[in-house]
C-alpha cells in the first residue's frame, strides 16, 4: 500500500510541475493602420518581441510602449512577450489610396459572411453564401469598380464560394411531377450529373431537356449535362432504309406539282385547282391551304409509289439494309467495295491504303423527349473515274466521282423521310471493229464504229425509323 501511495504522489507532483510549467495562453489582438503610419501598444515589462514578416510592418520598442509603423500593404503578426504573459497581435497594413474602395465595396456587398480586405496591390473579397443569387450580387458590385480598379492598377479577387449551388434548381425539379425523383449534383468542373431512374429513353429525354431548361446560370460556359441516369426499358431504334437508283422519269412520278388553289364557293371543303376540284383530306373552311394534303399522301402512299416505279423499270434497288442501334450511337453501312490506292511513303517505300467506294449511309439517331427521333444523317455516292486517274508504273489508278450530303432531321416515330440529288452520271464509250484490220493506222477507222451512251440517275435514299421499347 505505501508503494502505491508513493506512486501516486509522484504523479500528482509531475502534473503540477507541468501545469506550472505551461506557459500562459497568448492574447489575441488585431491593429489595423496605413502605409506609412504609426502606433503604439502598452507593453510593460516587455522581455522581446517577434515580427512575422519586417516588410509590411516594424517595431520599435521605448521603455514599457512598443512601436509600430505600417511599411506595405499585407497582413502579418507580431508576438510580444512581457510580464503579464505573451500578446499576439494580427497587423493589417492597408493602402489608404484603398481604404475608400474597400469601404464602399463592403458597404455595397453588405452581407455579414463576405470579408473585404487588402493584400499588395489587391481587394480580396471572400466568403460563403447561401445561393446563386447572392453570388450574382457580389459578381455585380465587383463589376461596378472593374474600372476603378483598372485606372489604380489594382486587382480584384473574389473568392465567395456558394454553400448550395444547386438549392434553386433542387426546389425546382421537386416540384415538377417529371423530374421529383431525378437527383442533380455538380461535379466540381462546371458540370450537372443527373442521376435517378425513369421509365424509358423518351423520358430520360424529358428530363435531360428540362434540367438543360433550367439549369440557368449554374451551368458554366464550357459545362455540359451529364446523364448518369438508369431506364426500367431497353430503347433502340430501328432504321429501315431503301437505296434506289431512280431515272427521271421516275422522279416526276414520285415528286408532287404545286399550284395555287381557291376555294370552291359552293363546297368549303373543296378547291378549285383548275380542272378538276380535289376535296380537302385534313379540316374544312376556306382559309385551309391545298398544302394540307401532303402529309396525307407522302404517308400512306409512299411504299405502293416506290414499288410501282420500281416495277415500271424507272427504278432499281442498290440495297435495302435494316440498321438497329442504340439511341446517341452511329449505324452506317456500304454498299460498294475498296480500292487499293498506293503511294510514297519515304525514299524507294511505297504503301497501299483502302478507300470506300459505292452507296454508303451514316446514321447517328437520337430519341427526343416529345417521342420523335433527330437523326443525323450523310449519304454518299461515289464511283470509279479512270479518264481522270493516274497512272503509275503502269496501272491506272481510279479517281473517284463523290456526291455527298449531311442533314439533320427530326421524324415521328414510323415517318419516312426521302432523300435525293445524289446524281451518278454513267458514260460509256463501245468500240465495234473487225479484228487485225481495225487496228490499222490509217484503214482502221473503215473497219471500226464508235458507239457513245451516257445516262444519268438520282439515288434516292427512303429512311424509315422506328422506336423499339422492350
Amino acid at each position: 500500500m505505501n508503494v502505491h501511495h508513493s506512486v501516486a504522489a509522484a504523479l500528482t507532483a509531475a502534473v503540477l510541475v507541468t501545469a506550472a510549467a505551461a506557459p500562459a495562453r497568448a492574447q489575441e489582438h488585431l491593429l489595423s493602420l496605413g502605409v506609412g503610419m504609426s502606433t503604439s501598444i502598452s507593453a510593460p515589462g516587455m522581455t522581446r518581441v517577434a515580427v512575422g514578416d519586417a516588410s509590411i510592418a516594424g517595431v520599435v520598442p521605448t521603455g514599457a510602449q512598443l512601436l509600430i509603423n505600417g511599411k506595405a500593404p499585407g497582413r502579418t503578426t507580431i508576438a510580444i512577450w512581457a510580464a503579464a504573459g505573451r500578446l499576439d497581435y494580427e497587423i493589417v497594413v492597408t493602402d489608404p489610396g484603398l481604404d475608400a474602395v474597400e469601404q464602399a465595396i463592403r458597404q455595397a456587398i453588405d452581407i455579414p459572411s463576405i470579408r473585404v480586405s487588402q493584400a499588395p496591390g489587391t481587394i480580396l473579397v471572400r466568403g460563403t453564401v447561401p445561393d446563386n443569387t447572392q453570388q450574382l450580387h457580389v459578381n455585380d458590385v465587383l463589376t461596378r469598380f472593374a474600372g476603378y480598379a483598372k485606372d489604380k492598377k489594382v486587382s480584384f479577387v473574389n473568392a465567395v464560394t456558394v454553400a448550395d449551388p444547386l438549392g434553386e434548381l433542387h426546389a425546382v425539379l421537386a416540384r415538377d411531377p417529371l423530374t421529383s425523383q431525378v437527383r442533380v449534383e455538380g461535379d466540381g468542373s462546371g458540370n450537372i450529373v443527373v442521376g435517378g431512374s425513369v421509365h424509358d429513353r423518351a423520358e430520360a429525354e424529358a428530363v435531360l431537356a428540362r434540367v438543360r431548361s433550367l439549369a440557368g446560370r449554374n451551368l458554366t460556359a464550357e459545362g455540359k449535362i451529364v446523364d448518369r441516369m438508369s431506364t426500367d426499358t431497353t430503347t433502340q431504334i430501328a432504321i429501315k432504309v431503301n437505296i434506289l437508283e431512280i431515272d427521271r422519269t421516275g422522279l416526276k412520278q414520285l415528286g408532287i406539282s404545286l399550284q395555287g388553289a381557291t376555294p370552291d364557293p359552293n363546297n368549303p371543303g373543296s378547291f378549285t385547282l383548275g380542272n378538276p376540284t380535289f376535296v380537302a383530306v385534313e379540316g374544312s373552311g376556306a382559309n385551309i391551304p391545298a398544302l394540307n394534303v401532303a402529309p396525307f399522301f407522302r404517308l400512306t402512299r409512299l411504299a405502293p409509289t416506290l414499288d410501282l416505279i420500281v416495277q415500271s423499270g424507272h427504278a432499281r434497288i442498290l440495297s435495302s439494309p435494316d440498321l438497329v442501334t442504340s439511341p446517341g450511337q452511329e449505324a452506317s453501312f456500304l454498299v460498294g467495295g475498296e480500292i487499293p490506292y498506293a503511294f510514297s511513303s519515304g525514299l524507294g517505300q511505297v504503301s497501299i491504303v483502302f478507300k470506300e467506294y459505292g452507296v454508303k449511309l451514316q446514321m447517328t439517331p437520337t430519341l427526343l423527349g416529345n417521342g420523335t427521333v433527330e437523326t443525323k444523317i450523310a449519304p454518299e455516292v461515289s464511283d470509279l473515274d479512270f479518264q481522270d486517274g493516274v497512272n503509275l508504273q503502269g496501272f491506272t489508278v481510279p479517281a473517284l466521282k463523290t456526291s455527298k450530303l449531311s442533314t439533320d432531321i427530326v421524324t415521328r416515330d414510323g415517318e419516312s423521310v426521302v432523300m435525293g440529288g445524289l446524281l451518278r452520271r454513267i458514260e460509256q464509250r463501245n468500240i465495234n471493229k473487225i479484228p487485225l484490220l481495225g487496228d490499222l493506222p490509217i484503214l482502221g477507222k473503215l473497219f471500226r464504229s464508235t458507239q457513245y451512251r451516257s445516262s444519268e440517275t438520282d439515288v434516292v435514299f427512303v429512311m424509315t425509323p422506328d422506336v423499339i421499347v422492350r
